[in-house]
């Protein structure tokens, strides 16, 4: 077998297995979900499991850190490094993040369950202040204030609060809707902002 075909096989299996990680969260709760029902889901067998895996916890990890850069790419990828852009010119495609949110619902989704993946509230907010932080430079009447660390942590976690209401209320609003409301509110606290190199 080629590496080529033996990394897509790879991949292939651990998205399977992930997804039915997902699915059983979902349903039964993190603390209750075993390897035997992860596997026994997938339609794989234990060896399988623990070829790529110690444990539930360890796919977990991966699972959430996969997630956490994805949030960050999607936050990220419609801009270029030094590149600067007025809120005034945002569009309802300007958010590519909603839009991954919207077609990752059954992981999102695990955001609304009380017994869920330790750790996962975190990460929504948390990617989203590291992106600002590293990246974003704001324009604004008063830049200072605006590219503070309290300020881009206001921002990440009024932003991840509000998608996660979005979340909560069954995605209620379409991405592009939901997007127009994300640009009237930056537009009402910053007037552009530069993408910085990391």
């Amino acid at each position: 077998m080629k590496p080529h075909n033996m990394n897509q096989q790879t991949a292939r299996t651990k998205s399977h297995l992930k997804q039915a990680f997902i699915s059983l969260v979902s349903q039964k709760g993190y603390q209750h979900v075993t390897v035997t029902d992860i596997v026994d889901s997938a339609q794989y067998n234990r060896t399988t499991f623990y070829h790529y895996y110690l444990d539930k916890e360890d796919l977990a990890d991966e699972l959430r850190k996969e997630m956490f850069e994805a949030i960050i790419n999607m936050s990220i990828n419609k801009y270029s490094v030094g590149t600067v852009i007025k809120t005034e010119e945002l569009n309802a495609h300007s958010y590519d993040l909603i839009y991954f949110i919207k077609n990752n619902q059954a992981y999102f989704n695990l955001l609304l369950v009380s017994d869920t993946v330790p750790g996962i509230h975190h990460d929504l907010p948390d990617a989203i202040y590291e992106v600002l932080e590293k990246q974003f430079e704001f324009t604004s009447e008063n830049s200072d204030a605006a590219n503070t660390a309290a300020y881009k942590k206001y921002m990440a976690h009024g932003t991840a609060g509000l998608i996660t209401e979005w979340i909560r209320n069954d995605y209620d609003l379409s991405p592009e809707a939901l997007s127009l409301q994300f640009i009237k509110i930056l537009q009402t606290m910053v007037k552009g902002f530069v993408i910085r190199k990391v």
